[in-house]
């Protein structure tokens, strides 16, 4: 089961990960950020420190905020990446659109 702890302060919000992103923790992504102030943040920061699986609802997710966030002028930060996920991100050019750095 996945834990999230989200914070915002004004233009930034953190998104702190536990366990694995399946198809429940990706809908629990969506609700989160949903609940931000999204036209007023500038980066949303999401740390992978203790995530080793995303699944393909999780990168959906991920690419959603990016169009939210994108039409407002904001970016995403991706952080303390597994070499696994790294990969992945990479594979799947994630790379070219969220600033994306390994553990």
């Amino acid at each position: 089961m996945m834990e999230l702890n989200v914070t915002q302060d004004r233009q930034l919000a953190c998104f702190e990960i536990r366990g694995d992103i399946d198809e429940p923790g990706a809908e629990d992504l969506k609700q989160r950020f949903r609940e931000l102030h999204i036209p007023s943040l500038r980066e949303v920061t999401f740390d992978f420190k203790n995530v080793s699986h995303i699944g393909s609802a999780g990168i959906g997710k991920l690419l959603l905020f990016y169009k939210d966030l994108a039409l407002n002028g904001g970016r995403i930060k991706i952080e303390n990446v597994s070499e696994t996920v790294y990969e992945l991100f990479g594979v799947l050019k994630l790379d070219t659109i969220f600033t994306i750095s390994k553990r």
